[in-house]
């Protein structure tokens, strides 16, 4: 009894020991960025698959493993990293952009694959950028959004944000003082104060959700170059599934405050022949619907209290304390 004992545990240790299927880390092509556009000649790669009509380009981007990280020395990678500090921030990792066109979304990403040595892994994936053209077309956006869903990957918290010109440029641009888009975008939500920021984060669950409960209106995030560096602010408003129009920083700002009762941040008031500035510290909100010359009208009231922030040195004329009313009237 004993000896068929210890057999049964034999036979039980090795079917529990080993991964068959593993893939190594440096066998991985880590995808932490995803740009995804409608097709067009100007961001054609020329790398051809046959019997496939180009209608998506998808840019991938992933960090580049130097050898010392691969062969786990650490002796290469701390003078490595030493002659990084001396060198610009934009060069102290490189990033890989891999590209692609195809006829969908999964056939372009399982095309892409083809184009490297490593296996392409999506689980860390921060971000995917969406183009202005394919925001326009509501087949290809809808496509976009259930290829994302379906793909078993992809995160349902991965960071959908919009581009007012193409998501392939957007791709290829590092933000200033950072390493990768990706991880920008990512800490930018995680870190800024959400009661000061003109965006705010919205993620693939978010979206889905939109579209389905509003049959296909939600809001993205804009994602922007100006002065060749990024900037995330401002929104993308789309309608029947597909892009309608832009909000400013400002008009965002009023969107935060009627959708989430934690958003305060600061307000400018004109006060006489100047302006006063408030820290908002708190705010209430009273939304009300009715029907007029068989019209539906909605009334937006704000009433913010805020400490004075600034105003004028030695100007008795306004205390540190001021109620400031806010009335939209919306058709």
């Amino acid at each position: 009894m004993r000896k068929f004992n210890i057999i049964i545990f034999l036979l039980v240790s090795f079917i529990l020991t080993g991964c068959f299927d593993k893939v190594e880390l440096e066998e991985r092509a880590l995808v932490l960025s995803l740009g995804i556009d409608k097709y067009n000649k100007s961001l054609d790669t020329n790398l051809e698959k046959t019997g496939d009509e180009k209608r998506f380009v998808i840019s991938m981007a992933m960090p580049e493993v130097t050898e010392g990280e691969k062969n786990g020395n650490s002796q290469d990678s701390e003078e490595k990293s030493n002659k990084m500090e001396n060198k610009n921030d934009s060069q102290k990792i490189n990033e890989a952009i891999k590209k692609g066109e195809g006829s969908s979304i999964f056939s372009t990403m399982d095309l892409i694959d083809t184009y490297t040595s490593k296996s392409l892994y999506y689980g860390h994936i921060k971000v995917a950028i969406l183009g202005e053209d394919l925001l326009k077309d509501e087949n290809l956006f809808r496509e976009t959004i259930d290829a994302l869903q379906r793909n078993k990957e992809i995160s349902r918290k991965l960071i959908i944000t919009a581009s007012k010109s193409n998501a392939q440029t957007i791709l290829e641009t590092v933000p200033k003082d950072e390493k990768m888009i990706g991880i920008y975008i990512n800490d930018f939500y995680k870190q800024n104060k959400r009661n000061s920021a003109f965006t705010f984060r919205v993620d693939l669950e978010d979206i889905i959700k939109n579209l389905l409960s509003t049959n296909g209106d939600t809001v993205i995030p804009t994602i922007d170059i100006i002065d060749e560096d990024i900037r995330l602010g401002g929104l993308a408003i789309i309608k029947d599934y597909k892009l309608s129009t832009y909000l400013d920083d400002r008009q965002t700002k009023g969107l935060l405050w009627i959708m989430d009762k934690n958003s305060l941040g600061e307000i400018v008031v004109p006060f006489e022949d100047t302006y006063v500035t408030l820290d908002i510290f708190k705010k209430d909100l009273d939304i009300n619907f009715f029907e007029e010359n068989n019209k539906i009208i909605c009334n937006i009231k704000l009433d913010i209290k805020g400490n004075i922030a600034e105003y004028i040195l030695n100007n008795s004329g306004i205390g540190n304390y001021i109620k400031y009313d806010i009335l939209e009237r919306l058709y």
